[in-house]
């Protein structure tokens, strides 16, 4: 068991989904949000649990992400966004920021003669960027993801290369989800191998925290998970279609989510 658990971003639906995991084990966690209270307002409970901290502020502040991530064995990454709209960096900046911290921790323990195994990193990709399965000749199906989601595919696909240019700092082991699905959990199924189509928060949450755990997961590279009942395309097609149509007009259209949000305000 790990003497203590880093979560990156548990305010997302991710987040939640695994920090609801992690809080019903014996574990000592470190918590990264940018906003406490908002924290706070959807956990209560942890302004009173002793074997919780909480580290709020940007992820600029080196201070707060080294402090976050000191004794830390298991870190679980899971910023992100999900609309095709330019300009966040969350991903890139948080890799940066965890690869930056832990580089100044293993100077002080080389400086106190001092050798540890370097932490385990659980991070959030997808199963569009799964070499096993796309290779270098995606399917017509899977390059018209990558393109509706281009630009957070752009900041995921920027981290996972600073995540994984530094062996000698950390282990990654990449989680890859088909189509995340706002339901109830399932189960989950999990394989080096293939994937359905969907995979609930929940249960995405919950195989984030296993693969963290579970040592049999320590050396492989990557993951794919899906909901017990993600493997019917079918159910989430009327889901997924949707957000891809919308992708594909933000990355054609131009003033596509100016007029999109114009027309949101004004229906609401």
């Amino acid at each position: 068991m790990p003497r203590r658990v880093a979560l990156l971003g548990a305010t997302g639906q991710t987040g939640q989904a695994v920090l609801k995991d992690l809080l019903i084990r014996d574990i000592s966690i470190n918590i990264y949000v940018r906003s406490a209270s908002k924290l706070i307002d959807k956990f209560p409970s942890l302004s009173s649990m002793p074997n919780t901290q909480i580290f709020s502020g940007e992820i600029s502040d080196s201070t707060l992400i080294k402090n976050l991530l000191t004794d830390v064995d298991i870190i679980i990454f899971t910023l992100g966004w999900n609309e095709n709209r330019r300009g966040p960096t969350i991903i890139e900046d948080g890799a940066r920021a965890v690869v930056n911290a832990l580089r100044e921790l293993n100077e002080e323990q080389k400086q106190k003669q001092k050798q540890e195994q370097p932490p385990r990193l659980i991070f959030l990709s997808s199963m569009t960027w799964n070499e096993t399965l796309h290779g270098n000749t995606p399917s017509l199906h899977t390059r018209m993801i990558r393109l509706a989601f281009y630009y957070p595919y752009q900041d995921l696909l920027a981290g996972q290369r600073i995540l994984l240019s530094e062996p000698s700092l950390l282990k990654v082991t990449l989680i890859q989800p088909p189509a995340l699905i706002e339901e109830p959990a399932s189960g989950y199924d999990i394989s080096v191998h293939e994937a359905g189509a969907g995979c609930s928060y929940p249960d995405l949450g919950g195989s984030m925290v296993e693969v963290a755990l579970d040592e049999a997961y320590e050396s492989v590279p990557a993951v794919m998970v899906t909901s017990k009942a993600g493997h019917d395309f079918g159910r989430y097609a009327g889901v997924i279609l949707p957000k891809v149509v919308i992708g594909l007009a933000a990355s054609y259209l131009p003033g596509f989510w100016l007029m999109h949000d114009l027309v949101e305000r004004l229906w609401s």
